[in-house]
């Protein structure tokens, strides 16, 4: 595979591949049409990759990505599914502080045809490394933009108690620092996505029950995300716009690696 020496935009080719796939959801056909998907989604991924990682330095945002680790497979984890269809039908990747796909607080980023292109979704379909195709993010969820079509998504999603709790013990320890981020978002008109919160108060902060904080300490992951349109993803400038994105997040993004620089000073994969 060949890399574009700028990113050029997402071909229309590229996602009538994607709406195809949706429709023949099966090896045969994928592999038929591979050539689409080798020649021309997976290089121009690899150069938006490329692309928003020097964009997000040039604006001192501690973000990047591997053009070829940085990418989710488009294969789907059937092992433990009913649903036996093979492919995503979207492409999908991430941008993190230390550059490794899964580590804490992340750009994710959802390329799929405007309007989405799956034509279901199996809840017991899960692939670990995929927030996208995890119950809470089922197609016509209000749980946010997942499986509507494209959208960038930025902030921490995480799933290891430690460093949930580490979150929610900044947050009350540093209240008026957590207000501050929800102004700044508010501000850039953003809100924190509804997520997936626990029923009762976490253990150990049962003292905050009744409280403001309350629905923030509730939740597992903040995270704030925003629609792409077909526009913008066709778009050579889609690295700015991604880049500008995370950099309205900032506050999420310093406030949540703060926390968990409490407990690991040294960014890894998580």
């Amino acid at each position: 595979m060949t890399f574009p020496s700028a990113f050029p935009g997402f071909a229309s080719a590229d996602l009538a591949f994607l709406t195809g796939l949706a429709a023949h959801n099966d090896r045969d056909w994928f592999t038929a049409h591979r050539a689409a998907y080798d020649d021309g989604l997976k290089p121009a991924l690899a150069a938006l990759i490329a692309e928003t990682s020097t964009t997000c330095a040039a604006l001192d945002l501690p973000l990047s990505g591997d053009p070829k680790r940085s990418v989710f497979r488009i294969h789907r984890d059937t092992r433990f599914s009913k649903d036996k269809r093979p492919y995503k039908t979207h492409v999908s990747a991430t941008l993190t502080r230390d550059g490794r796909k899964m580590s804490p607080g992340m750009i994710y980023i959802h390329i799929e045809p405007e309007g989405g292109s799956r034509p279901g979704f199996d809840p017991d379909s899960i692939d670990p490394l995929d927030p996208s195709t995890h119950p809470s993010e089922a197609a016509g969820s209000d749980d946010g933009p997942f499986g509507k079509g494209p959208f960038v998504a930025c902030g921490f999603y995480l799933d290891e108690r430690p460093q949930i709790d580490a979150v929610r013990r900044l947050i009350v320890d540093q209240p008026a620092r957590w207000a501050a981020v929800e102004a700044a978002l508010s501000t850039a008109g953003l809100a924190l996505d509804p997520g997936d919160p626990v029923k009762r108060m976490p253990k150990g902060f049962e003292h905050q029950a009744g409280t403001a904080l309350e629905p923030v300490l509730k939740r597992t992951r903040w995270l704030v995300s925003r629609p792409l349109t077909g526009a913008e993803i066709a778009s050579p400038a889609l690295p700015a716009t991604l880049a500008a994105f995370a950099a309205s997040v900032r506050p999420l993004l310093d406030f949540g690696w703060s926390a968990l620089d409490r407990i690991d000073p040294t960014p890894s994969v998580r």
